[in-house]
């Protein structure tokens, strides 16, 4: 009787190659991958991060964004971006 009961434990955990893990959600960019969606330079997309400008993570000691708040950056930011540069010099 213990045999039968082992077996069927086994077979009730055991998982059909069909079966897909659940979805945590959108798959996370690196800091790269990220920086080219939003046309940034890492350094850039980096301070942002930081300052808390768009929202993004640090996993395993790496930045890591979800495509969905970058969206949301884009879509909060300014129409009119300051492109005078740091010295105001156009640059």
């Amino acid at each position: 009787m213990l045999e039968t009961e082992r077996e069927t434990a086994m077979t009730t955990r055991k998982r059909s190659k069909t079966d897909v893990a659940p979805a945590i959600g959108d798959r996370l960019l690196t800091l790269r991958e990220a920086a080219d969606v939003l046309r940034l330079s890492t350094r850039t997309m980096r301070e942002y991060a930081q300052r808390g400008k768009i929202d993004g993570r640090i996993i395993g000691g790496r930045w890591r964004f979800r495509r969905a708040d970058l969206d949301a950056f884009l879509a909060n930011a300014p129409h009119n971006w300051d492109c005078a540069g740091k010295n105001n010099q156009g640059d």
